[in-house]
């Protein structure tokens, strides 16, 4: 017995594989009918993904970078606030050095703190206290005549002998003020005199200079006279030289041009001496002005040979010419025919074309397709 109803699993598969195509198929027309795909041309999907994967690697790189700068602020914190217990520390330790410096060793408690007491003159007791004291003695001469009590005159004398010490104060002042001012007049007076004296040696250096400038000048320009006649000397002697030795050279063998000195060589007869050689005789002119008239008659017989070739030569130039001028002549006379055949073609071609393209436009093709004609394109992707 069959079993019509069931699908088989070939079935399944020939039914999905058709739901695939149709899904495929559902795809490509999205893409082939967006115009913006078709436009540009690019895979906007791919695009799209491009972006979001290097946002993606943005948003990592920035939360790479703010977490660095977080570990980095930390670690500054952490950099600071050790500095400051560590400050702390060391200002304990300072103290309880201090502290124990000041209890455990105060300058008191050092052996030669007697030295440099500076309470010393305070603790210590003075030499004498009153005439009663028991540590003066008669060795120690503490008491004198005169100070065995205080009475009025002997108090009034004492401020009589004070005035007077201020008197004699007040006095030796004065003269001591006006000794000051003596020794600064005069010193004053001597720096003075001795600026005067340095402007009047000042003045005698320049007056010594200006006569040494003036005696160099002088030396200068006797020596420029001396160089100036020494030079005049030497140019004139120079000058003499110069006209003996131009003498010499007009009156020489050289410049006289004597033409037998260049035959008259030391290597043999035949031989010219190039040093004395001052051109050729008479006779050897005479021989090359014969040689090169004969070479010119001999030019001129070529000169009209090749005159009268030249000339054959264009006259066969000038009748190939002509025959080119005929003959081109009728190449364009056959070109003008054929253009005119051709345009007479053009003409019965462009004719037949107008009237099959009103044929077409009014006959065959007169009515107009509707909108439901192109409807119907575009409806697959095949």
């Amino acid at each position: 017995m069959l079993n019509i109803g069931k699908p088989s699993a070939k079935d399944h598969a020939e039914v999905a594989k058709y739901v695939k195509a149709r899904l495929f198929d559902e795809e490509r027309k999205k893409r082939i009918f967006n115009p913006t795909t078709r436009t540009i041309g690019i895979d906007k999907d791919a695009l799209d993904r491009q972006v979001q994967e290097k946002k993606i690697l943005r948003d990592q790189e920035q939360a790479k970078q703010q977490a660095y700068s977080n570990k980095l602020l930390q670690d500054c914190a952490t950099s600071l606030k050790l500095d400051e217990q560590n400050k702390k520390k060391q200002k304990e330790i300072d103290l309880e050095i201090l502290e124990y410096r000041k209890k455990y060793q105060a300058p008191e408690t050092r052996r030669e703190f007697d030295i440099y007491d500076p309470l010393q003159c305070r603790k210590g007791q003075p030499n004498r206290i009153g005439d009663d004291d028991p540590r003066i003695t008669l060795s120690s001469v503490q008491r004198f005549e005169g100070e065995e009590g205080t009475t009025k005159e002997q108090k009034a004398e004492q401020i009589k002998q004070q005035r007077v010490w201020l008197e004699m104060q007040i006095r030796e002042k004065n003269k001591t003020r006006e000794e000051n001012k003596n020794v600064e007049r005069t010193w004053q007076e001597t720096e003075h005199t001795t600026v005067q004296r340095a402007m009047a040696l000042a003045t005698l250096e320049n007056e010594c200079r200006r006569k040494l400038i003036e005696a160099n000048y002088r030396y200068n320009q006797a020596l420029a006279s001396e160089q100036k006649m020494n030079k005049s000397i030497m140019e004139a002697e120079s000058n003499e030289d110069k006209m003996v030795e131009v003498y010499n050279a007009i009156t020489g063998d050289f410049l006289t041009e004597n033409p037998e000195l260049g035959f008259n060589s030391a290597l043999g007869p035949g031989k010219i001496s190039t040093s004395l050689y001052k051109g050729l005789t008479p006779a050897m002119k005479q021989a090359i002005y014969d040689e090169q008239a004969s070479q010119r008659a001999e030019l001129k017989i070529l000169k009209e040979a090749y005159d009268k070739q030249e000339k054959d030569w264009a006259d066969l130039l000038n009748i190939l010419a002509r025959c080119g001028t005929l003959s081109d002549r009728e190449m364009q006379k056959k070109k003008r025919n054929l253009e005119d055949g051709i345009n007479n073609f053009n003409l019965v071609l462009a004719n037949e074309q107008k009237n099959q393209e009103e044929y077409l436009n009014n006959v065959l093709y007169k009515t107009k397709a509707s909108n439901e004609f192109f409807d119907q394109f575009n409806k697959t992707s095949r």
